[in-house]
């Protein structure tokens, strides 16, 4: 039964990889197709140790991808890193199960040969050393340390490797102190936030945050602080036309409403029929006078909206490489360099069909790569001379230095402000 058990374990991890790899789904979507792939299987398991085991296999890819090819001289396919993992990493998780050890060393004297970790990366560069030892795409840490110095670039990949949560009081439903003290019956201890009175940052939780019954009510929002910060950027104002660009799923909509208590008038659009339909049932969830908005299901790079606005937001698909904090498996993404750089061309195009449709356009992404940000912004102001910066009101970083705009936008960083990577900037076009 215990053999059984391992090996559904290690089989359920190697179709998340699969999963996250091929069809590049976050870790949480691929997490819900392989249960429900194993359905059968996972009788009588207690899923939190295969969630658990996975998103560890997830966070150490690229350092077993280094280890398999120094084993096996080549890479390939995901049962072998699962293998791996329990021989190198899984003891933390795994001792307490009966058979672990004996499964290890019969995994271990499978092996072509044996490597010793620590003395195999005592032999590599910073760089590659970097993106080894932390799990990164060598690519990825090459590019930030052109921005960053050693010791910062360390922090900040130390820091996309823990979890940490925010959670918004969804003040449309209930008060700040309230929602406090009903968390605190839930076992989910918070921190009031010094810059935004209706976000607390997470301390310590016992179950899963989606389990919380005020979350499944609307109640609050798990939303991280430096996704909120952009629609501060914004600043709503009752009465005002917002266009949100890429709205789906619609939490930064419900904070715009929030923050105008359902006095703002909203034009969300986003391209994906299902998203949207799902957007419209999670804003009457959270209590959005939906009679306030217009839904449009179309491309935002070709709008077809005549009536004046005052404000939009361009929150752009990127590569999401900020969010790691809360989804390993984007490192499993960034290893596809095409994928990565197809985001800068659609980030333009949405900025420029969007210029000239209201007095303010706010462009935001969720990503630490400055192709997706500054040279964004950069091309953007190339093109249109009619166009200014204004640096956004918000505490955060500022660009990364050695472009021209590196003192009008906002950047967030994991190792700074416990937020997730963020870009933000506000344009203002000359009509």
């Amino acid at each position: 039964m215990v053999g059984k058990y391992l090996e559904t374990l290690m089989s359920f991890t190697a179709r998340m990889l699969y999963y996250i790899d091929k069809y590049k789904l976050s870790f949480d979507k691929a997490f819900q197709y392989t249960v429900k792939d194993y359905k059968d299987k996972l009788r009588g398991y207690s899923l939190k140790r295969f969630y658990d085991v996975s998103w560890n296999v997830v966070l150490n890819y690229h350092k077993l991808r280094f280890i398999e090819k120094k084993i096996y001289g080549t890479n390939k396919g995901y049962r072998r890193l699962v293998m791996l993992w329990a021989i190198y990493f899984g003891e933390n998780l795994l001792s307490e199960i009966l058979g672990y050890e004996r499964l290890k060393r019969k995994f271990a004297k499978s092996l072509p040969r044996s490597i010793d970790l620590d003395e195999e990366l005592s032999k590599l560069n910073f760089i590659d050393r970097l993106s080894v030892e932390l799990s990164y795409p060598k690519w990825f840490v090459e590019l930030l340390s052109k921005y960053l110095g050693k010791h910062e670039l360390r922090l900040l990949l130390e820091s996309l490797n823990k979890e940490f949560y925010w959670i918004r009081v969804n003040t449309l439903k209930i008060d700040v102190d309230k929602a406090i003290r009903l968390l605190e019956a839930e076992d989910v201890i918070v921190e009031p936030d010094k810059d935004l009175w209706y976000m607390l940052k997470v301390i310590d939780y016992k179950k899963p945050l989606y389990q919380l019954q005020l979350l499944q009510q609307g109640y609050v929002i798990t939303q991280d602080k430096a996704s909120a910060m952009v629609v501060e950027v914004l600043k709503p104002k009752p009465g005002e036309r917002i266009l949100d660009a890429c709205s789906a799923p619609g939490i930064k909509a419900s904070l715009i409403m929030q923050l105008t208590e359902n006095k703002a008038y909203l034009v969300l659009i986003d391209i994906s029929r299902d998203r949207t339909y799902n957007m419209v049932k999670l804003l009457k969830k959270y209590g959005v006078d939906v009679n306030r908005i217009e839904v449009i299901i179309a491309d935002s790079t070709k709008p077809t909206i005549n009536k004046k606005l005052d404000k939009i937001l361009v929150d752009a698909p990127c590569s999401s490489s900020g969010t790691m904090p809360r989804d390993p498996s984007i490192r499993i993404h960034l290893e596809d360099l095409k994928w990565v750089k197809s985001f800068p061309e659609l980030q333009k195009r949405l900025l420029t069909a969007n210029l000239k449709l209201g007095d303010e356009v706010i462009y935001a992404v969720c990503s630490l790569i400055p192709w997706e940000g500054e040279e964004v912004i950069e091309h953007i102001i190339s093109l249109h001379s009619n166009v200014d910066l204004a640096k956004p009101d918000i505490p955060g970083a500022g660009g990364y230095q050695g472009f021209s705009v590196s003192d009008k936008v906002i950047r967030f960083f994991p190792h700074i402000h416990r937020t997730e990577g963020f870009f933000t900037v506000k344009i203002i076009p000359k009509h």
